[in-house]
């Protein structure tokens, strides 16, 4: 059988993609399979490909489903191939539905995180294969550098940020009905643990007089400001916590904070190759989740990799799969003592070195890249088996 795994990058901040996907593509050789990268950006990707595929591809793949709709003639790239290609989604489908429905019986959909192949499959309705791939992190080659207790920093948190306040005056030119949903349901969701918003949007849409369910366009529209003002408000309240402390916070969208006498120390974003000696020097990793109940933020499980203790909100999922771990510190985003609770953790002097390796070894094990990859592939056969069927027409 072919033993080529193509996955295709783009455009995308800081280099996040290269990096993930080629570290995963370096991990397919004991699977006897050989990876390669595609950067659609370079304009002679097709002559990458080609040769490729004439040798014979296993599978290809794209995060966010970069690479899934590639055109050839009037049709489907992956359809003239006849090669199965798996998009690998872990965005909440209002950010761009078009990627969860694509129209092609050799794309499926991956799903990394539950609630969100629970809103396609209700609302969306794709008539693609679909299937929820185990979600992994790669090995952190820096983890055993330097001991927890000599690690130069105390908590980082590596995020960009938004200014809430910049979001909801954007509001102002929607019209009122919309408007107001965009106001009740952003006010519930600021209430609420870490969790999938799709539901409070329809609600507060429904409360106003208005049914959109046929009307996705609008619905995700709302959905997703809903989504990136929650975010912002989560990701702010976990910043603001941070400046009084001997913190590093990195990313842009910082301004809006008035860092004035501030502890914290403010750097802008770096290049994601430099991410895992980042984490490697750290004791606390910081994270906030996106608006998921059903999984995990990769940044958590690429604290305990780095064999660094973590500091996040907590949804359900982590809730279920971490109530034991040293290594993982829950907090309730919406707790009026938040700071506190993060400070406190931050002026412990106890050594969490076995805390932290704990989380190393639930990293490797429960997390390890073969997991996904092996997912990937099954996925994959199970895309070229089934387009062998047609003869059992439904």
């Amino acid at each position: 059988m072919a033993d080529h795994v193509v996955t295709f990058i783009g455009e995308n901040e800081n280099g996040i993609l290269a990096e993930l996907n080629g570290g995963y593509m370096r991990q397919l050789e004991p699977m006897g399979l050989r990876g390669h990268v595609i950067d659609l950006h370079e304009p002679n990707w097709a002559d990458r490909l080609l040769p490729l595929a004439r040798e014979g591809i296993r599978l290809a793949w794209g995060s966010a489903g970069i690479g899934a709709t590639l055109s050839a003639g009037d049709g489907n790239l992956w359809d003239m191939l006849q090669v199965p290609f798996v998009s690998v989604l872990a965005d909440t489908p209002c950010q761009l539905p078009v990627n969860h429905r694509v129209a092609s019986r050799w794309v499926a959909n991956g799903y990394l995180m539950e609630d969100w192949l629970g809103v396609q499959r209700r609302l969306i309705r794709s008539p693609q294969i679909s299937a929820l791939l185990p979600f992994a992190v790669l090995p952190n080659p820096f983890r055993e550098r330097t001991p927890w207790a000599r690690r130069p920093h105390r908590m980082v948190f590596v995020k960009t940020g938004e200014d809430p306040a910049r979001r909801r005056a954007g509001w102002e030119g929607w019209p009122a009905g919309l408007r107001r949903a965009l106001h009740d349901a952003s006010e519930e969701a600021a209430r609420r643990p870490t969790g999938d918003i799709t539901d409070l949007v329809i609600e507060a849409t429904r409360a106003n007089g208005l049914h959109l369910e046929e009307r996705l366009e609008i619905l995700f529209a709302l959905t997703y400001e809903v989504d990136q003002h929650t975010r912002a408000l989560r990701s702010n309240a976990f910043a603001r916590a941070l400046l009084p402390l001997g913190a590093l916070v990195i990313g842009r969208g910082w301004d809006h904070l008035d860092a004035a006498g501030a502890r914290a120390t403010l750097r802008p974003a770096i290049h994601a190759a430099e991410l895992p000696g980042l984490y490697a020097d750290t004791q606390y990793l910081v994270s906030t989740t996106p608006n998921f109940g059903g999984g995990v933020h990769e940044r958590v499980v690429g604290g305990f990799a780095a064999r660094a203790c973590v500091v996040s909100d907590s949804n359900e999922y982590m809730r279920a799969r971490f109530p034991n771990l040293g290594a993982f510190h829950g907090l309730d985003w919406t707790a009026p003592d938040l700071s506190e609770r993060i400070a406190a953790i931050f002026h412990n002097s106890a050594d969490r070195d076995a805390d932290a390796a704990a989380g190393l070894a639930v990293a490797e094990r429960d997390f390890a890249p073969g997991i996904f990859l092996q997912a990937l592939v099954e996925l994959a056969d199970l895309v070229r088996a089934g387009n062998r069927l047609e003869r059992f027409p439904a």
